[in-house]
């Protein structure tokens, strides 16, 4: 006890001493090649005079280096000189304990941590590490990846691109012990995020499988690293990349990261990776088979993204928050067609800027482009927690928030009209509107040649050709230098907005057949045409028959690309029925029903969920919330639909069933119920019995499922035989 308060007083002491002024303390100098001005050659210099800390760092920052550094020196320097396997420990405590203490360091730890990082690759240190890391003893190992992982940097993870990716991988290949385990899937992690290049050699070479492999494991540390590992790889790593994840099932693999009862973070990066693999049309439709995407906005709608925030402070790896290239990655996120990218990306968005504003640091949510579209979320989402995220990012961001826009465009009066000017920041043109008396029929309608002369928008750079090529990501025409000011003319601004506009609106009073939905799966910059479209009497079921000149002509569709892709794929969907509105059909029965414990059971009955989808059964698990007094009725409708019903015995599965002579408990309930009980799994860690006695229809149950066992048993004995 007394030893525990004396380390954690001297913790104390150095985290204040690195973070407080020191009267004393003189400016750091670096030696040069002379080796004059300290015991030993580090930070490898053309010139001879001493370097000065970098003049854009904060006071405080260069406070914190100019009294860390001299002590990672001399821990470098007893580190290069260790020869047994103690002092190797000793010194790489030492450093770890440095580099740690930095990145703790309230608002300035990223500069603080940088800064050693830094130091330690120009002093050698990280070749050092890459070479312990191939060390015959196990320990010295598990301590240098415990170290890489704490300062790969841009800078550091570069130079491990470049010399040390061999090093990584035959490390990765050592699947246990878990403690070596838990490093290694973080520098993973961290190497996914270098570059599209090192992504995909690391996919190729057998990174990717060692991350899906530690899926299954229960050790949670190690389940956020292979989470967020993940997610990098889908963030970073191209569409190739997430191409061979969707091949090695790695959507189906989050699903149990994504399910965990005991890790908020865990489940939170596992959304994160699934969602990304979800904004990748060629993959998108494996990714929703796996199942794992349906977990994504319940879970959202449940956290609280302030607590979320705390706890990623209080977390060493993830304290000072991600880095703005990391931030730029989630942009897209909120620009996506698809709801579960959406809701995730506003949900890390707001959690951010939570951490940014105690900063001081939210001016990169401008240089990233990320207000705007927190801003279209509010202004167009349909969904509340989407939107109610991107709310709350804005206020702590110290922006304003716009107000909603009703979706139900066509159906607008002149006073909506109105609003909408206002909240673009057209308000100039609101009298011209009025007196055109413009509605949401007339503003779908709007030419060019009309917001010239009856609008008064006389630039003339409002041409056709001009027009937004995507809503969603927009990307200006390519333009002469002296063409670039129409980039910020009313006109050119105004058709953006307008672009935007029918991009989200809901035609679901004009549009019958659902045309909006349909172009928007093919991209979603195709619902910006359905309004035209619709007004001259089509639908999907006519669609094949117009010709490419009259979709220009009478419908307004400008560009020739966009044309051809709906008119093909119009004339595709003669040999394919419409989606039926109806039931399903019984062939979507699945193949297996799950049930479980929630509170014990969850993990056992996701991974076999996974299991049994890799050899291509079809499973469903009951994730989805159900309403009131709808639980039971449900849940049996979708056990007898199943062709066969598993039913996961985890330790206490069966407490409740004590003494439930009225048949109230739904695990009783479908153990007894059902009449035809298929299988029943145990987990042999488990103490399955409980102390007092089973109703016997349980009973029936139980002993049941031991006879299939040993008959399935004997069956396997007498075919090997």
């Amino acid at each position: 006890m007394v030893l525990t308060l004396l380390l954690s007083a001297y913790k104390l002491c150095r985290f204040f001493a690195m973070s407080g002024p020191r009267p004393d303390a003189e400016r750091l100098a670096v030696p040069g090649p002379d080796g004059g001005g300290g015991a030993s050659q580090w930070w490898v210099a053309g010139s001879r005079r001493p370097r000065e800390l970098s003049p854009g760092a904060s006071t405080e920052v260069q406070g914190a280096l100019e009294r860390a550094l001299p002590e990672l020196q001399q821990a470098l320097s007893a580190l290069k000189q260790a020869v047994s396997v103690r002092a190797l420990g000793a010194g790489l405590t030492e450093v770890f304990q440095l580099v740690e203490e930095a990145w703790l360091l309230p608002a300035m730890g990223r500069e603080v941590a940088q800064g050693l990082c830094d130091a330690i690759r120009l002093d050698g240190g990280l070749d050092l590490l890459l070479r312990l890391l191939q060390a015959p003893e196990l320990e010295t190992r598990v301590q240098a990846a415990r170290l890489l992982e704490q300062i790969l940097v841009a800078e550091n993870r570069d130079r491990v691109a470049r010399i040390g990716l061999g090093v990584i991988l035959n490390l990765a290949k050592e699947r246990e012990p878990v403690e070596l385990a838990r490093s290694v899937a973080g520098i993973l992690e961290h190497m996914f995020k270098h570059s599209e290049e090192t992504c995909q050699k690391l996919v190729t070479a057998g990174g990717l499988d060692a991350v899906l492999y530690w899926c299954r494991r229960t050790d949670q540390a190690l389940l956020r690293h292979c989470a967020l590992a993940l997610a990098n790889c889908a963030l970073h790593g191209g569409q190739a990349a997430q191409r061979r994840m969707v091949e090695k099932r790695a959507a189906e693999w989050l699903f149990p990261l994504a399910f965990s009862k005991e890790d908020e973070l865990l489940r939170l990066h596992a959304c994160l990776a699934v969602a990304v693999l979800a904004t990748n049309k060629e993959v998108e439709r494996e990714v929703e088979r796996s199942g794992t995407l349906d977990l994504v906005e319940p879970l959202v709608a449940s956290l609280d993204p302030g607590r979320f925030a705390r706890c990623m402070v209080d977390a060493s790896d993830t304290s000072q928050g991600r880095a703005p290239d990391d931030l730029q990655r989630l942009v897209p996120l909120l620009d996506s067609s698809r709801l579960e990218a959406q809701c995730i990306g506003a949900f890390y968005l707001c959690a951010e800027a939570a951490i940014k504003s105690l900063q001081g640091k939210t001016k990169v949510f401008s240089d990233i482009g990320a207000i705007q579209s927190l801003k279209r979320l509010v202004s167009y989402s349909t969904n509340g927690t989407t939107s109610a995220l991107a709310k709350r990012a804005l206020r702590l961001l110290g922006e304003e928030v716009p107000r909603r826009i009703l979706p139900s465009v066509p159906s607008w009066k002149e006073a909506e009209v109105q609003t909408w000017l206002q909240q673009i920041g057209f308000s100039q043109y609101c009298e011209n509107f009025r007196e055109q008396q413009v509605d949401g029929d007339l503003l779908l309608r709007l030419t060019d040649e009309e917001l010239q002369t009856d609008l008064g928008m006389k630039s003339g750079i409002i041409r056709k050709r001009y027009r937004a090529p995507s809503p969603l990501v927009f990307t200006p025409p390519s333009l002469p230098s002296q063409d670039l000011s129409i980039l910020s003319s009313p006109g050119f601004r105004f058709l953006r907005e307008l672009t935007e506009l029918k991009t989200f609106a809901n035609y679901a009073t004009c549009d019958r057949s659902n045309l909006a939905d349909w172009l928007g799966s093919l991209d979603p910059r195709f619902r910006q045409y359905t309004y035209g479209l619709v007004s001259c009497g089509l639908d999907r079921s006519l669609l094949h028959r117009v010709s490419e000149q009259q979709l220009l002509e009478d419908c307004g569709i400008c560009l020739g690309v966009h044309r051809a892709r709906i008119l093909t794929a119009a004339r595709e969907m003669l040999h394919s029925p419409l989606p039926c509105t109806g039931g399903k059909p019984s062939g979507d029965a699945p193949d297996v029903f799950i049930s479980y414990r929630r509170n014990t059971g969850s993990q056992l009955a996701s991974l076999l969920k996974v299991h049994l989808q890799l050899h291509g059964f079809s499973v469903f698990i009951d994730v989805e919330k159900l309403e009131a007094g709808k639980f039971e009725d449900k849940l049996i409708q979708s056990i007898m639909s199943a062709r066969n019903f598993v039913l996961v015995l985890s330790a206490g599965a069966l407490d409740k069933c004590m003494q439930d002579h009225d048949c109230k408990d739904w695990v009783h309930k479908v153990s007894a119920g059902l009449g035809d009980p298929r299988t029943g799994l145990g987990d042999p860690r488990a103490g399955l019995w409980p102390r007092a006695p089973l109703p016997l229809s349980v009973f029936q149950f139980v002993l049941y499922f031991i006879f299939m066992c040993f008959c399935y048993l004997w069956c396997f004995f007498l075919i090997g035989g």
